[in-house]
């Protein structure tokens, strides 16, 4: 079915309400720079009383109008409006380039409008003061703007596994700031797995267009493998003739990641996805990271370690530690946990098959019968992962890595996906932060293969700091 352009048509009054939200939310995240300028400032004159002059009231006015463009520029206010995933993390790169202009800036106009030069001292203070203060009034200027915002209201368009695993995501997850209001089939039978979806069938511009007005969408995500280049290119003109927000899922979903790149060839967009680039140097600085933080961990934690082991050893008979067959990069390998459920609970997993919710392999129970109350604990805040602290500095482990899988479970891995393999599997990872027992088998296994072929270092330290507030939340445990 082609969908094309017959005239322009009335905007969905949620439309004309996205805009405001989108205004006020770029209006939040300046004051968040703003008042990173003004702490940062005052952190550098109160740290080392002198170093940026007193009475620089005029050095602080350019200050706030130099720091605001150069993100504005940088496009750290408009990125938020077209997309979904708004992530602070993403954008430390750019903050941390507009903090080193902003300082170099003033460190060449102080004299002109000061009473001295800037002393380097004061100038590193206050570009290491923007670059650490930035990213935590962004997260809170997002945090606050989402609280006082509706869910997005998004419409599917398409059919088939790519539209059922979107529709599961927003479905199960509104962190994403989304509500689904129903999926559009354009191009085959609807997906039939979700039984809560609303379910239109879009014949024509006008079925396109009434469903956007009826159901007051706001956000159009197309995700059709079947939808042809031209009945592709006429929704995107109709979905922003309508002023809505636009999103094509690649139909090479399951080769492209993160690191994809936008590149062009003589004004003809391209997909530039990373190649693989772990060179000796750079698994070496990774295992360097790996013995300095698990040895840390370890000295540190020691003495919290030897009393949840001994709470886990007066709690129920049986080991400290449960010892669980893991296959890893380099054959198989014991992974340690501090032991949470009854002694010999694997004999009784047979027994238990009927339970299980977890898809594929994988054996999950919610409500497990085997876990101790103590274990129970654990498990919630992740206490009884720490022993694998041991596992990442004898090597057989990572602090990030794909999920380490038991024998059966490596099993069912086949074709290209073995490149899981490549990597040393992690204490974190992929599976971890985005849900660990939400995520199914099949998706847990294509996550691991794009973590590992556009591995990188900047990569692994975003999913150690999103790590901690999936522990701190207790999201997907």
């Amino acid at each position: 079915m082609a969908i094309g352009l017959y005239s322009r048509p009335e905007r969905p009054e949620r439309a004309s309400a996205a805009i405001i939200r989108d205004s006020r939310r770029r209006r939040s995240l300046a004051i968040g720079d703003l008042i990173a300028l003004l702490l940062a400032y005052g952190a550098t004159e109160w740290l080392s009383p002198g170093d940026l002059f007193t009475g620089s009231g005029r050095l602080l006015a350019l200050a706030v109008p130099v720091w605001l463009l150069l993100n504005k520029l940088a496009g750290l206010y408009d990125r938020d409006a077209n997309l979904i995933h708004k992530s602070t993390l993403d954008e430390i790169p750019r903050l941390l380039n507009t903090s080193i202009i902003t300082g170099f800036v003033l460190y060449v106009i102080a004299p002109n409008v000061s009473s001295g030069a800037l002393p380097r001292s004061g100038l590193l203070g206050l570009i290491v003061g923007l670059a650490l203060i930035a990213p935590l009034m962004r997260v809170l200027a997002r945090g606050l703007t989402a609280r006082r915002s509706d869910l997005e209201r998004c419409l599917i368009v398409g059919s088939g596994p790519l539209a059922d695993l979107l529709a599961r995501k927003i479905v199960s997850d509104h962190g994403h700031g989304l509500v689904l209001v129903g999926v559009g089939d354009v191009d085959g039978p609807a997906i039939e797995l979700l039984t809560e979806v609303r379910f239109f069938r879009i014949a024509d511009p006008h079925d396109f267009a009434r469903i956007c007005r009826d159901e007051e969408v706001e956000r159009v995500i197309i995700a059709s493998s079947g939808l042809s280049v031209d009945g592709t290119i006429g929704l995107v003109e109709e979905s922003r003739q309508l002023g809505l927000k636009v999103n094509v899922a690649p139909p090479l979903f399951e080769v492209i990641g993160h690191s994809v790149a936008i590149d062009q060839l003589g004004g003809t967009a391209l997909l530039g996805l990373p190649s693989v680039r772990r060179t000796r140097s750079s698994l070496a600085l990774k295992r360097s990271m790996d013995i300095i933080g698990a040895a840390g961990g370890l000295a540190v934690l020691s003495p919290f370690l030897l009393i949840v082991g001994l709470f886990v050893k007066l709690s129920s008979p049986g080991p400290v530690l449960f010892r669980s067959p893991r296959i890893g990069s380099h054959g198989g390998f014991q992974m340690l946990k501090f032991r949470t459920m009854i002694d010999g609970a694997e004999a009784l997993k047979e027994t238990l098959d009927h339970l299980n919710e977890a898809t594929g392999p994988m054996f999950k129970i919610a409500e497990d019968p085997r876990i101790t109350r103590w274990g129970r604990l654990l498990r919630r805040t992740s206490v009884d992962e720490l022993p694998q602290l041991w596992n990442v500095l004898s090597g057989e482990m990572s602090l990030v890595g794909p999920r380490p899988l038991v024998p059966e479970e490596d099993g069912y891995i086949i074709g290209r996906h073995r490149a899981r393999l490549d990597l040393t599997p992690g204490l974190t990872g992929p599976w971890q932060v985005l849900g660990r027992t939400s995520v199914p088998f099949e998706e847990m296994v294509m996550l691991d293969y794009l973590y590992v072929t556009e591995w990188s270092l900047w990569n692994d330290m975003k999913l150690l700091l999103r790590t901690l507030p999936v522990v701190l939340y207790r999201r997907g445990l």
